[in-house]
């Protein structure tokens, strides 16, 4: 498949930038303010003031211009393009993996890679990833919940660090360190793809016989008119509104907040369906609707998602050796996504019933539900919530570091534009799926003392 991506900023401010860090020691610089291989480390070591060269194990070091400037506006796809080994699938008609799609790290599974968000372990999701896609039976943190605006920096670690982070490390540990400086930047961004979808030939109808009727082939399915050239799809729109501020807070404070916009279309790279997708009529001729319906009735590629994302950082120094800290995020995804396509039911010539899904009954007579067939639509709200209070500071000469992190997520379900064949006529057309949820039920905390 040959794809192109069009992207256009339409935006970018800067205003005034100061740091103003509230803490203890020096914190280390911003990575892109250094030598390459002289970024102080802040994962995978024990030991004070490590640098990238000096490090026993490979670690990357994002900066936040790197993220910003790299042409994406998901976190997930922006480690991908940055990070060796860092592999972020898209899968498709995997129900909510769809709209939560999970990250691996060396291959591993994605919940085996540890993410850290200023140091302290980050929640995952509540859904569990049941179907046919990378980590299955895995629930991993989403990083799209992470504006890419926020970010200083990203460290990952790229080895395995289960000795001294636990058994979530095995892949790997990949830690984000918010923005604390002040001054701001606003960015809008818009993108789409423009695709050649190589090997897919335009369809124009169905091949006829001299009588009229549709060509057949072994299998049951219709010869398809092509036009010999590959089909051409523009899809996937994405709208992405981002903002951070970081307020003038002092010498002895900090207060940086971000909110991010983004809207992205689906798309589609679903071949035409060669299926007869009418019942035959009773003079064993197909129906003449077949000539005319639309063929590429599936949806396979990325589900329509609309996301908001807030993150707050925080800081003061109380006393002169120790930092009260805060941050948080809250996030609200809706998602849409497709499942497989119910054919027109109704009885054929041999009297088979084509697609049940799609059946009502009146004594034994099955009669379509929806006269054309239909899609249904699955769609999802996942609501995202952290946040993070803690001390730290040095007494007699011994670090200490406080925290208490709390994380919760919630996923629901909703079945639009469907019909349950067990209620017949009388059947809905939405219902309320369900979902589950961690956090609130029940509570993650973490409490860190070194």
């Amino acid at each position: 498949m040959r794809k192109s991506v069009f992207t256009v900023l339409f935006l970018s401010s800067a205003l005034v930038a100061v740091p103003a860090f509230a803490q203890v020691a020096a914190a280390p610089p911003p990575a892109d303010e250094v030598a390459a291989g002289e970024e102080i480390l802040v994962v995978g070591t024990r030991a004070q003031g490590r640098t990238v060269a000096e490090s026993p194990v490979p670690v990357d070091v994002i900066t936040g211009d790197a993220l910003v400037n790299a042409g994406y506006t998901e976190t997930n796809k922006l480690l991908n393009q940055l990070v060796p080994s860092f592999n972020f699938p898209q899968p498709s008609i995997t129900d909510g993996t769809d709209v939560v799609r999970p990250a691996t790290l060396r291959g591993l599974s994605p919940d085996q890679t540890l993410v850290l968000v200023n140091g302290k372990r980050r929640h995952t999701t509540s859904l569990l990833n049941a179907n046919g896609s990378v980590g299955r039976g895995s629930s991993a943190v989403d990083l799209n919940t992470i504006p890419s605006l926020a970010i200083e920096r990203i460290d990952v670690l790229r080895d395995g660090a289960s000795s001294q982070y636990g058994s979530d490390a095995i892949a790997g540990v990949i830690n984000v360190q918010l923005k604390r400086r002040e001054g701001g930047r606003a960015t809008m961004t818009y993108g789409k793809y423009v695709s050649s979808m190589e090997g897919v030939r335009e369809v124009s109808g169905i091949a006829r016989q001299a009588n009229g009727q549709p060509q057949v082939r072994a299998d049951g399915t219709y010869v398809l008119d092509e036009t010999g050239s590959d089909r051409e799809v523009r899809d996937g729109r994405t709208v992405t509104f981002a903002a951070n501020m970081g307020l003038p807070m002092g010498e002895t404070a900090y207060l940086n907040l971000t909110g991010e916009y983004r809207d992205r279309a689906p798309t589609d790279r679903a071949g035409y369906d060669p299926r007869r997708l009418y019942p035959l009529l009773a003079n064993g001729n197909v129906d003449p609707r077949e000539f005319s319906a639309d063929r590429v009735n599936h949806r396979y590629g990325d589900a329509r998602t609309t996301d908001f994302n807030f993150f707050l950082n925080g800081g003061v120094d109380i006393g002169a050796t120790s930092e009260l800290y805060i941050f948080g995020s809250y996030g609200v995804r809706d998602g849409e996504s497709a499942a497989f396509f119910r054919r027109a039911s109704g009885r054929d010539g041999n009297g088979n019933i084509q697609d049940l899904r799609n059946c009502t009954f009146t004594g034994t007579v099955c009669t379509p539900y929806y006269a054309d067939g239909f899609l249904p639509l699955i769609t999802s709200q996942m609501e995202d919530f952290s946040g993070a209070l803690g001390v730290k500071g040095e007494v007699a000469g011994f670090k200490y570091d406080l925290s208490y992190v709390y994380g919760t997520n919630s996923f629901d379900f909703r079945i639009e534009n469907s019909y349950n064949a067990s209620f017949g006529p009388q059947s809905q057309r939405a219902f309320d799926a369900g979902g589950p949820g961690l956090g609130s039920r029940p509570s993650t905390s973490t409490c860190n003392a070194s």
